[in-house]
């Protein structure tokens, strides 16, 4: 779960499957805390809210992060068996060993600034 996060009335700040907690304004006198999927809200009456589901929203991005990295591996990979001239193979290889230290958490943190 995140921290409360100040929301100014404009559009939905969240993807449609994001669960939230959200202090719902209905009328300017009296705000109610109430919990729901992003698209069960008037967005523009939000007044602040907390993302209650974003640890699977970080594991799910990781994921993707891993698959992909892995992918690229692969491909590297059978760039390598597919017989590429020699001069080629040493940056082949560089760029394996390359994606293979990357770590998923890293290029997560990275991206989320």
């Amino acid at each position: 779960m995140t921290d409360w996060i100040e929301h100014d009335a404009g559009p939905q700040p969240v993807a449609d499957g994001v669960w939230i907690r959200a202090e719902y304004d209905q009328s300017q006198n009296w705000r109610s805390i109430t919990t729901a999927s992003a698209t069960a809200f008037v967005w523009n009456a939000v007044a602040r809210f907390r993302i209650l589901n974003q640890h699977l929203i970080d594991a799910a991005r990781l994921e993707g992060i891993r698959l992909g990295l892995e992918a690229a591996h692969m491909a590297v990979g059978e760039m390598i068996w597919v017989g590429t001239p020699s001069d080629h193979d040493n940056v082949i290889m560089r760029a394996e060993a390359t994606i293979i230290a990357l770590d998923p958490a890293t290029i997560a943190k990275e991206n989320a600034r």
